[in-house]
């Protein structure tokens, strides 16, 4: 099964994705880069952020996506609760291209205390076996360059 995006550029540093799937469209923040800076990145006449940064919609992915298998996992072992947060942070390398090198994941679930090994046990096959984003990482990566003459 093939996933696809199309992002496009919308000027200076303005990107809006939109997901195969028919969503609506996502405007991302670009603030980091060569020669962009944080005041690039802001909607005209404001101090607002565009969107999201590219990092910050891969750690957003990642936490909705092992969300969705808590959700998921908890449900189909009968744990009541009444909501989740998840919280990742990430560690970036300091030297471009500044991959992340740790991931750190936070899972706040309201219910009862003897729900917490139920969350552990989701939380673990979530990582390891479940959450196509956050597995995704290692994926390896095909690329090609097109050019289309301008209209």
């Amino acid at each position: 099964m093939t996933t696809r995006v199309t992002v496009s550029w919308h000027g200076e540093n303005r990107f809006v994705g939109v997901g195969g799937s028919g969503g609506p469209p996502v405007l991302i923040n670009f603030t980091s880069g060569a020669g962009v800076s944080d005041a690039d990145a802001r909607e005209p006449g404001g101090t607002t952020p565009a969107g999201p940064k590219p990092t910050e919609l891969l750690l957003i992915a990642a936490a909705a996506c092992t969300g969705l298998d808590i959700v998921s996992l908890l449900g189909k072992q009968r744990v009541t609760f009444t909501g989740l947060e998840i919280d990742v942070s990430g560690e970036r390398a300091e030297d471009h291209p500044r991959i992340f090198t740790d991931l750190k994941v936070l899972y706040r679930l309201k219910a009862a205390p003897d729900a917490l090994p139920h969350l552990e046990r989701a939380a673990a096959l979530s990582m390891d076996k479940y959450c196509s984003v956050s597995l995704s990482l290692k994926a390896a990566k095909t690329w090609r360059c097109e050019v289309e003459p301008p209209r």
